[in-house]
Formats: C-alpha cells, structure tokens, sequence
C-alpha cells in the first residue's frame, strides 16, 4: 500500500506501540500488528485490530487501573483461551 501521508513510501508489515489515554488512565499496548510506511514511518492499523484494541481497553478502564503496559493479543486469541 502506498503510504497517504508522504505519499511516496510503501507500507511493510511490522509492529507498532499504541498509546491509548482516558481521563486518569494511560494504556500502552505493544507490538500491535500494523502497516509501517518505510519512508516516513506513519503506522497504519486495520479496523479488526482497532476493534481489538478498543475492547482490551474498556476490560482495563472497568478494572480502574491509572496506567498499564501490555503485550498486544488479538481479541479472537482471548476467547480461544477461555
């Protein structure tokens, strides 16, 4: 995928780290799965990957943390562990 920002890299597959802050909480998830320009480094995530995140993030906002550093695991990984 050519990358839309600079408009001149080409998107590799990689790992990002993602920054998510509420109010009081900071949640930071590592090695998120993500499209990585090879220019400018803009990183691009899928909206599979978003839902997940998104979904981790309200498990940890309903256990009141203030600020929590997590490894990445796709939703569908969780459910299969249970």
């Amino acid at each position: 995928m050519k990358c839309a920002i600079c408009r001149s890299g080409k998107t590799e597959k990689g790992f990002a780290t993602v920054v998510l802050e509420k109010d009081e909480t900071v949640l930071v998830f590592k090695r998120v799965p993500s499209d990585i320009c090879d220019t400018c480094g803009e990183q691009y995530i899928s909206s599979e990957v978003n839902r997940s995140l998104l979904h981790h993030a309200r498990e940890e906002l309903n256990r009141n943390v203030t600020l929590e550093m997590l490894n990445f695991v796709p939703k569908e990984s969780v459910n299969s562990m249970r």
